[in-house]
């Protein structure tokens, strides 16, 4: 025997650790795949499920299907959404700043349970945006009926207060410098219909804002 033949290299191993760098490389790419592939499907189910809509020109008032309702004098919608089994629908008057605003939605089933479903609505009650300044304070409750059902009403009055210079329609008192302010009145309640929690959500203002709360209140009836 040789000093080469006593010194030669032995062969390479083709298994083992190099198989299994490979399969992790395949099962790496696959999970990269598999997160590819949700990604995409939760696209598609974001965009056939969200509708979202802001303004007038883009609100369809006309095919409504939680409430009917009416308005005093001419309305208009002004935003509309579509999420994940929530709907919520606002309509107002045409004034400005507008001297009725509802508010009309319908709440998913995790949504349903009473705690939960009252604190969504607090927080969705202190996410509206309106041109003015909302301050209520007095609150009782009335029970009246909706949809043919008995529900509790829970009615609020207080001031509205905006800006001199967006100020139109009804006379105001003075208020702080720089800004007028009026009565206003909030009527709010849930109704139990067709297997779904629905709630409707009225705030006006101006001389008589409760009247005007009832009048709204009274044309609503479930789809």
């Amino acid at each position: 025997m040789t000093p080469a033949d006593s010194t030669s290299t032995p062969p390479t191993s083709t298994n083992g650790n190099g198989n299994l760098g490979k399969w992790v490389a395949l099962g790496c790419g696959g999970c990269l795949g598999l997160m590819v592939l949700m990604a995409i499907a939760l696209t598609v189910l974001i965009n056939r499920t969200l509708k979202f809509a802001v303004g007038p020109d883009q609100v369809n008032t006309d095919n409504q299907d939680l409430f009917t309702y009416a308005l005093p004098g001419e309305s208009q919608g002004i935003f509309a959404m579509d999420m994940f089994g929530m709907q919520v629908t606002q309509v107002a008057s045409t004034d400005s700043p507008p001297s009725v605003l509802l508010t009309m939605g319908k709440l998913p089933r995790y949504l349903q349970d009473r705690e939960t479903r009252e604190a969504f609505i607090k927080e969705f009650q202190n996410s509206v945006t309106v041109e003015g300044n909302y301050q209520l304070a007095e609150q009782r409750v009335e029970e009246r009926t909706l949809c043919d059902q008995p529900v509790s009403v829970m009615l609020q009055s207080g001031r509205f207060e905006v800006a001199t210079e967006d100020t139109t329609g009804s006379t105001p008192e003075d208020s702080a410098e720089g800004a007028k302010a009026y009565d206003a009145a909030s009527l709010l309640t849930f109704v139990e219909y067709n297997d779904s929690a629905r709630f409707v959500w009225v705030l006006a203002h101006g001389d008589t804002p409760q009247a005007t709360a009832d009048q709204v209140f009274a044309t609503l009836d479930c789809l």
